[in-house]
């Protein structure tokens, strides 16, 4: 594989990939029952959740040129979002926002995912796109700009052949602190969440999609039209299908990101055991020092 030596370079690769017509697909990520499949063969996912990987080229970049080194560690998937995550220290606000106001996908974030998801496939990775988070959720002007983005990102996937992916439409539906539009918090939450997959099943067929519920809230899991159960942080692994936890408790602090007492390594390592038993269900790593 050949080394992307600048982030000039990186923007010019991603122009020529816009560019392709059409473009090359990458290889299929698809659940069957509860077991994942890439490429048609079975796939047992280990991941990193790195939620403001997407924030600029440069971190994008920095993500990238370290999957060879997660592939010889193990790690086979990574979760990035199109509305980041906390900023860390000394700005929790600070993660990326990739639509305007209105909806529209940003043209240099699309850029970046794609150019992302690419260097995983090369290395038969697999990616989860979130597409909406808590912390921005606000930003978005509305219902119809909520359609818009879950539409564009829909669409985006679909016609760059964008394969190896799954999507969560909102993660921590009904953060009870710091989601503000009423379309992702209760009540009706069932049939809010049925209502943003439809919205992304119309712009984008045969990519496995859910939306992952806040840990502290009372809505469930699962509803009408998911494809794929996502849940989160402690939350119990379901006895139905094909899970996946695209947040495992983060065990460091953003203040301190990195470091670990023996206890917290050794928590980090039950969440492995607990996955490791349930061969329905794969662990997306949290943690403050991995969030991009």
């Amino acid at each position: 594989m050949i080394p992307i030596r600048t982030a000039s370079i990186l923007l010019l690769a991603a122009g020529a990939l816009a560019a392709q017509d059409p473009p090359v697909p990458t290889r299929e990520f698809e659940i069957r029952g509860d077991r994942a499949f890439l490429g048609g063969e079975p796939f047992e996912l280990w991941g990193v959740r790195s939620g403001n990987a997407l924030y600029s080229q440069t971190v994008t970049e920095r993500h990238v040129r370290a999957f060879d080194s997660w592939n010889a560690h193990g790690v086979n998937a990574i979760a990035v979002y199109l509305q980041g995550s906390h900023g860390g220290w000394p700005d929790s606000e600070a993660g990326l926002n990739g639509f305007e106001r209105d909806g529209r996908l940003k043209p240099d974030v699309a850029a970046r995912l794609e150019w992302l998801v690419r260097e995983a496939d090369a290395r038969g990775m697999v990616v989860c796109v979130g597409v909406m988070s808590p912390r921005k959720d606000q930003v978005l002007e509305g219902e119809a700009a909520i359609e818009r983005a879950v539409k564009e990102t829909g669409a985006f996937l679909q016609a760059r052949g964008l394969r190896n992916v799954f999507v969560d439409l909102m993660h921590e539906f009904d953060h009870t602190e710091r989601a503000d539009q009423p379309l992702l918090r209760e009540p009706d939450g069932a049939a809010k969440k049925a209502k943003l997959t439809a919205w992304f099943q119309s712009a984008c067929t045969d990519i496995e999609v859910g939306v992952c519920p806040y840990e502290k809230s009372t809505t469930t899991d699962a509803y009408p039209g998911m494809t794929v159960r996502i849940v989160q942080k402690s939350m119990p692994i379901p006895a139905d299908g094909w899970v996946v936890n695209v947040e495992s408790q983060k065990r460091d602090s953003y203040e301190n990101d990195g470091v670990f007492t023996p206890g917290q390594v050794e928590a980090v390592l039950d969440d492995c055991e607990r996955y490791l038993a349930a061969p329905h269900a794969a662990m997306f790593l949290h943690a403050a020092f991995v969030q991009g």
